[in-house]
């Protein structure tokens, strides 16, 4: 590793004992009563007044001992401030932003934000460090700039902009990413905070695999990594140190891929996350997202841009007013909130593509209708008792194979001639097993939009035609391999609404489901599929309610495959959900 930098030994350095210094900054300030904001200025000299222009040197600032020019006001009302741990938190929103946005300018070489040039060439050659990119003679007054790892080619910049130009991302999950990708400067503009975090913890390791040196990949896959961990809701104590140790490594190895001008004081604030994490606890509760959106709401308060203070202020109280007046008001809304999208929609509800059919084949309903009746709770113990009675009746001289295809073929009928209604439990709803039983329908409703458990699911020639995708699905399976429960990855391709009447209708979905076989984990920890490797075609029905979303990216070093990113469940707040994992619990 000693090669990378000077060829010599790092001093080793303790761990330092002490973090906050705030105690020493108060004792530095604390005389600090009077500021005065600006440059300051030399007292007048005495004589005839000058009609000539000021000269510089009038105005530069005194030097002083202490390198502060006020006093914080948290000194002041705030007695406990100066033993703070961490008195000020870093924010992880804009240091998403600035990161990615040093990042992205070096690899593409985007005139204005890239921090390699011929002055951090120079700083390599003071320093005396790898002398590979120093640069050359000058030759027809153009100096010579040796590559870099971490400089693309241009065919590498063109394979990392068209997969992010052909990124198609789920609805509501971020703006339209190929709308800030330009072809034809081969550079990526008018991207916002949110942006960033999207490209830097899910799409740039994906994308980063157009480029060919495996050390620079690799290690920008291990910064995605750090900010996709920081930044989870839930985060384990236990995490921290060897989280710790693992961004300090990180860096290091950055060090060895970009120039010296890329460390300024962003990528060094990714080494006190974790300390931040541990003293404040989940970044998520001290990021900005909250006062940027507070901000902007506040913004729209004004109407006399005379006087913003007071728009802001009236506005603000007169909505607290209604809101106050709207807890006595029955079915009152309030006011200043949008409705959540899922709002009424968590138990399913159709939202595009209605279309009623009665002409679809009753072999091909009763065959949905005997999927339904399998993924449901309250019908396992008929169908285990149908089966004992299968097996009772061949006294084991059947294969478990024709035992399974007997059971799906007698099962319905078996099931109308048990009286189920008489059997009630107390604990069951035996009206609506009455109906299960009966059979659905056979005018069927599809839709090619559904919104159920916080998810939207388009089929997939619905998305053919959009900007977003949404038929994508996973299902956890009940068997399990080393440990984990099986996960089955499909396209959506229909979506059936069976109705067995008194309100009851249920959705269930036609899928595409990839084999096992062709579900593959790579060396980064990415999952990736084989969507043209197509299985278990006589069994293609789950229901909505047990399916999570997935996404689909084409994955660059094997276009004939596509890399899975799961969809974060928008539940949160909708009828009441307070926690996904106590709504799918």
């Amino acid at each position: 590793m000693k090669k990378y930098f000077d060829n010599q030994d790092e001093p080793q350095r303790d761990q330092p004992t002490q973090t906050s210094w705030g105690t020493k900054v108060y004792e530095m300030v604390k005389d600090m009563d009077q500021v005065e904001f600006g440059k300051k200025k030399k007292p007048p000299e005495e004589g005839p007044k000058q009609t000539r222009k000021r000269k510089r040197d009038q105005t530069e600032e005194v030097p002083t001992a202490v390198p502060f020019k006020k006093k914080s006001i948290f000194f002041k009302y705030l007695s406990y401030w100066k033993t703070l741990n961490t008195p000020h938190a870093i924010d992880c929103m804009h240091l998403e932003k600035n990161v990615f946005e040093s990042m992205i300018g070096v690899l593409l070489d985007i005139k204005g934000k890239t921090k390699d040039g011929i002055k951090s060439r120079m700083d390599l050659v003071n320093l005396g460090i790898r002398p590979d990119l120093h640069p050359g003679p000058p030759q027809n007054g153009k100096v010579d700039i040796p590559g870099a790892a971490c400089n693309l080619t241009q065919d590498e910049r063109m394979a990392f902009l068209k997969l992010r130009r052909g990124i198609k991302v789920l609805t509501g999950f971020s703006s339209n990413i190929k709308s800030l990708v330009s072809m034809k400067d081969l550079i990526m503009t008018g991207y916002n905070s949110h942006d960033c975090h999207v490209m830097l913890t899910v799409f740039l390791p994906i994308a980063i695999r157009a480029i060919r040196p495996e050390y620079v990949k690799m290690v920008i896959t291990r910064m995605s990594y750090f900010f996709n961990r920081i930044t989870q809701k839930v985060i384990d104590k236990v995490e921290l140190p060897a989280l710790k140790e693992f961004i300090a490594e990180t860096l290091y190895q950055l060090e060895m891929c970009f120039p010296p001008s890329y460390f300024d004081i962003m990528p060094h604030l990714m080494m006190h996350m974790v300390d931040q994490i541990h003293q404040l606890g989940p970044v998520y509760l001290h990021q900005m997202w909250t006062y940027e959106r507070f901000m902007s709401t506040l913004n729209r308060y004004v109407h006399n841009r005379a006087y913003p203070e007071g728009s802001m202020i009236k506005a603000y109280t007169t909505e607290e007013v209604v809101n106050w007046c709207m807890r006595y008001i029955r079915d009152g809304r309030v006011i200043g909130l949008p409705v959540h999208h899922h709002e009424g929609k968590t138990s399913g509800m159709g939202c595009t593509g209605q279309k009623v059919r009665t002409d679809v084949a009753n072999r091909t309903v009763q065959e949905a209708h005997y999927n339904i009746l399998h993924q449901l709770v309250s019908m396992e113990k008929y169908i285990e008792k149908h089966l004992e009675e299968i097996h009772a009746a061949n006294d084991g001289q059947r294969t478990e194979a024709w035992v399974q295809n007997h059971h799906k073929s007698n099962f319905i009928e078996w099931l109308k001639e048990q009286h189920i209604p008489l059997e009630g439990c107390p604990d069951e709803d035996t009206e609506t097993v009455k109906r299960l039983v009966l059979g659905p329908s056979s005018q069927i409703t599809m839709w090619q939009g559904y919104d159920v458990q916080g998810y939207r699911f388009h089929t997939k020639d619905k998305d053919k035609k959009s900007s977003a995708q949404n038929y994508g699905v996973r299902y956890e399976g009940e068997e399990e391999f080393m440990g984990q429960r099986r996960q089955y990855y499909g396209q959506v391709e229909e979506i059936w609404e069976l109705d067995y009447g008194q309100n009851l209708r249920i959705t269930i979905f036609r899928c595409q489901w990839v084999k096992l076989n062709a579900v593959a984990v790579d060396n980064y920890g990415l999952t990736t599929v084989d969507l043209k490797s197509i299985g278990y075609k006589d069994d293609p029905w789950v229901l909505a309610t047990n399916v999570a979303q997935v996404a689909y990216y084409i994955y660059v070093e094997d276009p004939k495959r596509h890399v899975v990113v799961s969809e974060k469940q928008r539940i949160v707040g909708a009828d009441g959900v307070q926690s996904p994992e106590q709504y799918n619990n």
